[in-house]
């Protein structure tokens, strides 16, 4: 049994619980940088809308690649590129909560996971602008990111060259990368419970070998 703990410092409401909440929370925040309601100045030359039939730029997850008439504006595609978890503090080792009797207790680790955001265009100038907006905005804005979600560190942000997009050679696409640093914690009943539940049930049974075979064999149908 494991549940997510919110990492201190940040919004009580947010818990970074796996890198797909990570590609979430940035594809959010270059969504509400793309609306008409942005403070940018000058104003941005496009903008985002929640209809994907009426936006004049899409910011999407890159699951959502394949949406329709995707190559026909230009894009803002966010995804992972690797996570890496490091070794975890266990119980008492670290100072962490631990309740013996019900066999409950605390881990905590980091998190690291590269992000990758595509930007995409049929026009090679227009998809480098693009990403220069995208990481102008993430660089200058990472230190309050950093603070408001709880990541322990947003890397510097690196944008690569122009040039045909992997996916549709039609377009043009400049990458940008980062690594954001972010806290695991959970707590968890140790399998040993499980182990005891499984033991109770081979009370009474002659032979476990059998038992499991016929486990494994059965048909319900």
């Amino acid at each position: 049994m494991t549940e997510p703990i919110p990492p201190s410092g940040s919004h009580s409401g947010i818990a970074i619980s796996s890198p797909l909440t990570v590609i979430g929370i940035f594809v959010a925040i270059l969504r509400e940088h793309f609306t008409a309601a942005a403070a940018n100045a000058p104003a941005l030359m496009w903008q985002w809308q929640d209809d994907v039939k009426t936006t004049q730029i899409y910011v999407e997850s890159g699951f959502n690649e394949n949406i329709e008439a995707r190559n026909v504006r230009p894009g803002v595609w966010v995804d992972r590129l690797q996570t890496v978890y490091s070794k975890h503090s266990i119980g008492d080792q670290d100072q962490m909560p631990e309740i013996m009797s019900a066999g409950f207790m605390q881990f905590w680790g980091l998190a690291e996971t590269d992000v990758g955001i595509d930007c995409t265009s049929k026009n090679r100038g227009e998809s480098m602008y693009i990403a220069s907006v995208v990481q102008d905005f993430l660089h200058m804005s990472a230190n309050v990111i950093q603070a408001y979600f709880g990541f322990r560190d947003m890397l510097p942000i690196i944008m690569n060259r122009t040039e045909p997009y992997n996916k549709d050679r039609s377009l043009m696409n400049t990458h940008i990368q980062f690594r954001v640093q972010y806290e695991l914690r959970w707590a968890t009943l140790p399998i040993t419970q499980v182990l005891r539940g499984i033991e109770m049930n081979l009370v009474g049974t002659l032979d476990p070998d059998t038992y499991f075979r016929d486990l494994t064999l059965k048909d319900d149908n």
